[in-house]
C-alpha cells in the first residue's frame, strides 16, 4: 500500500469521548426497528444487496461496538505514510488524536525550515464538522486528493 487515509478513528476504544463508549455499550440488536428510521438506513436500503439484512449489520455492529482494542502495537509498525483526518468536534478525543499522531511520528519535533524533518504522517483537523458529517465535508476531498497525490513523502 503506498498511502493509507483514516477518518475519525480511534486505535484504542477508549480513545473516544466516555459517553460515546457508553452508548456503544448500549447499542443492541434489538435497535434495528428504530434505526430503521435513521438517514443511514436510507443509504443501507439505496446500497444493500440484501436490504431484508439490516437486522443483521446492527447485530453485528452491536457486538463490535462493544470489543475491546488496543492497536498501539501495529501503528507503531506502520510504515506506510498516513494521514489522519478528524472533525473538530469529533467522536474521538483531542488528547487521542495527537497521541496517534505522535505514535506515527507526527508532531515529535519542529519540521525544519525546509521542512526536511518532516513525519511522512499528516494531520487534518476539518472545521465545521462532527464525527457523523466529516465524510460530507467539503474540505476532506482536496485535503486527502493533495496527500496522496504528493510527490514521495
Amino acid at each position: 500500500m503506498r498511502r493509507l487515509v483514516l477518518v475519525s478513528i480511534g486505535f484504542r476504544r477508549d480513545g473516544s469521548h466516555p459517553e460515546v463508549v457508553e452508548a456503544m455499550d448500549r447499542f443492541a440488536p434489538e435497535m434495528a426497528d428504530m434505526l430503521a428510521q435513521s438517514p443511514l438506513y436510507e443509504r443501507y436500503a439505496r446500497l444493500a444487496p440484501r436490504v431484508e439484512d439490516w437486522p443483521v449489520l446492527v447485530a453485528k455492529t452491536s457486538a463490535m461496538l462493544k470489543e475491546d482494542y488496543d492497536w498501539t502495537a501495529e501503528v507503531q509498525g506502520l510504515e506506510t505514510p498516513t494521514m489522519l483526518v478528524y472533525a473538530d468536534a469529533d467522536s474521538i478525543r483531542p488528547a487521542h488524536i495527537v497521541e496517534f499522531y505522535a505514535l506515527l511520528g507526527g508532531g515529535l519535533r519542529d519540521a525544519n525550515w525546509d521542512g526536511s524533518l518532516r513525519s511522512t504522517a499528516r494531520l487534518a483537523i476539518l472545521p465545521g464538522t462532527t464525527h457523523y458529517d466529516v465524510y460530507a465535508s467539503p474540505a476532506l476531498a482536496p485535503a486527502v486528493t493533495a496527500f496522496l497525490d504528493a510527490d514521495a513523502l
